[in-house]
């Protein structure tokens, strides 16, 4: 059941397809169309709330972009608070131990004093005194008489003139990572003195940062000026995600990276207040836009579902509502174009008010030319009867004419007044045998090629003197009216003069008539050579019945006689 509904909807739509091919109305252009028309003015309608939706998408994006970026740096620096007062804290430590006499001059109350500091910081795993030289001279922990003048953080520290920040390094008393905080010292006259250094449990600082943000909430990470990690509340992690990044660029904006599984994530940078120190916080990028890539998707999504929905409406509404009584209508005239006139379109009472007025105005025009062609109908087949009446009495007035001079010829004595008077009623003949062709003729302003031939060739082979065979074979063509009578007198003048040629034998003669490119060719082939027969200064009347028509008469000598063409327009209609 469904494949026979498949197959009839298949059915309609080649069947409208087809109609609407054939159609003087066929589109033109991509927009000479209603359907299509009303696609493009819904549209340019609808764009503004198209692009007014994805403007708001956009915006939305950016402002979730600032908040995301705001939100990041409020955890970041929520997160380094405290290492921040950690680190002022070692600071304050130092500065208050400078003043200390013993500690200074590295007496032999120097290491109980440091010893007691460490022990009154919870973040602290040693701090030591270091000589000009950088030798330690006394330390919280046994360490006296190490050299540390070629590490790096001493290098560092010497040439800076406040309290420093070293790298994240592995500790040689306690083997434990530190951040190495050293505070240098000078004397009265601006000479360096040594340096105050406070070994900084890296672990701890890891931790205090885990406790103040849980990797739940994002990673934070403590920076040096040069990049390198100082603290982190998930040193795997912040490794991968930081790695040669030039963080100071990134400050400002919101930056993106990625970790091993490929997974997005979004941070934000902002400098410490002191000590030169940078803090990143990061979170994967799905967590942050969750609902802001839901909602910038539907603001761009929305548009597009709304443009397609907006056209398969407009679509299938034109086709049910318009386009089908189109179609209909079509049918309509075409059964009207076929001259069924009593058809009433039934259909229209369901269909749309201005259809069913339109509708209602093609059946009156239908009735009104049905009316109206019923009275030229009419009119039509009176005049028919009239020309063929008209025709009837030429022929009957001809024949009279015919036997008249068939009765006074009789009489005539010469021979070539004998042939004249023959030749005369042959001509009066054939013009009553036309007249006859075209009282019987179905239609009244053509006449039958093929029936007009034999009709001429079976009277001129009786009525001509010499023994004349003539066949025929032509092509089935209407020829118009007016070219009737000069063909026939013009066949009936070329047979008469191939009658008159010198032969023994019976004359054979083949009529031949063909169209071709516009033109009807009378072929006559003739058993014996005519020579220049057909010349115009020879057959005067032939020319002149070929000049009515607008024809040329050409002849051609052929190894069994001769070959006679006579040209002319046609205006002919195929059957």
């Amino acid at each position: 059941m469904r494949w026979v509904r498949g197959e009839a909807a298949r059915a309609r739509h080649r069947e409208r397809a087809a109609i609407f091919a054939s159609a003087v109305g066929h589109p033109r252009h991509l927009l000479d169309s209603v359907r299509r028309g009303l696609i493009l003015v819904i549209l340019i309608a609808i764009t503004p709330i198209a692009s007014a939706s994805m403007l708001q998408g956009v915006l939305q994006l950016r402002r979730a972009t600032e908040e995301a970026q705001h939100r990041l740096l409020q955890g970041a620096i929520a997160g380094a608070g405290s290492q921040q007062n950690v680190f002022a804290s070692a600071e304050n430590v130092l500065q208050a131990l400078k003043n200390v006499q013993d500690v200074r001059s590295g007496g032999s109350d120097c290491s109980a004093t440091l010893y007691g500091a460490t022990l009154s910081l919870p973040f602290a795993s040693n701090i030591a005194y270091i000589d000009p030289d950088g030798v330690v001279k006394c330390s919280a922990l046994a360490q006296p008489g190490m050299d540390v003048a070629q590490r790096p953080w001493w290098i560092a520290a010497r040439k800076a003139k406040a309290f420093t920040l070293s790298d994240r390094m592995l500790s040689t008393v306690t083997r434990a990572e530190i951040i190495a905080g050293t505070l240098p010292l000078f004397g009265s006259s601006g000479e360096f003195e040594g340096a105050l250094s406070i070994a900084i449990d890296a672990g701890w600082l890891d931790n205090l940062l885990k406790r103040e943000t849980p990797l739940s909430q994002g990673v934070a990470v403590v920076l040096d000026p040069t990049g390198e990690q100082l603290v982190s509340n998930a040193p795997a992690i912040s490794k991968r995600l930081f790695a040669q990044k030039d963080m100071a660029k990134s400050m400002g904006q919101l930056g993106e990276t990625r970790d091993e599984a490929g997974r997005s994530w979004s941070f934000a940078v902002a400098p410490l207040d002191r000590h030169d120190l940078l803090v990143a916080f990061a979170q994967p990028s799905d967590q942050l836009f969750q609902w802001t890539t839901l909602h910038v998707a539907v603001s761009f999504i929305l548009p597009v579902f709304m443009v397609i929905f907006t056209i398969v409406a407009i679509w299938l509404a034109t086709d049910r509502m318009v386009l089908q009584w189109l179609l209909y209508l079509r049918r309509v005239t075409a059964v009207y174009a076929q001259g069924h006139y009593g058809f009433r379109p039934s259909r229209m009472d369901q269909a749309p008010s201005e259809f069913r007025v339109l509708g209602n105005a093609i059946e009156d025009m239908a009735l009104a030319i049905r009316e109206r062609d019923g009275k030229l109908r009419e009119g039509l087949a009176e005049k028919t009867a009239l020309v063929r009446e008209i025709h009837h009495r030429i022929k009957n007035s001809l024949q009279v004419v015919v036997s008249l001079l068939s009765l006074y010829g009789s009489g005539v004595r010469g021979d070539d007044d004998r042939r004249r008077f023959e030749q005369l009623r042959m001509r009066v003949n054939t013009l009553a045998v036309v007249h006859r062709i075209l009282y019987e003729a179905n239609e009244g302003s053509e006449v039958r090629s093929r029936e007009l031939l034999r009709e001429m060739g079976a009277l001129l082979e009786v009525a001509v003197e010499r023994n004349v065979l003539i066949t025929v074979d032509a092509e089935d063509v209407a020829l118009p009216t007016d070219l009737a009578v000069p063909l026939a007198l013009l066949l009936t003048e070329i047979v008469m003069i191939l009658a008159d040629t010198e032969a023994r034998q019976p004359v054979r003669t083949a009529l031949r008539g063909v169209e071709e490119g516009g033109l009807l060719i009378l072929r006559i082939d003739v058993s014996e050579p005519i020579g220049d027969a057909l010349e115009e200064p020879r057959a005067p009347l032939a020319h002149g019945f070929a000049r009515q028509l607008g024809a040329t008469i050409s002849t051609t000598a052929t190894s069994t006689g001769s070959h006679v063409d006579v040209r002319f327009p046609s205006r002919i209609k195929r059957r």
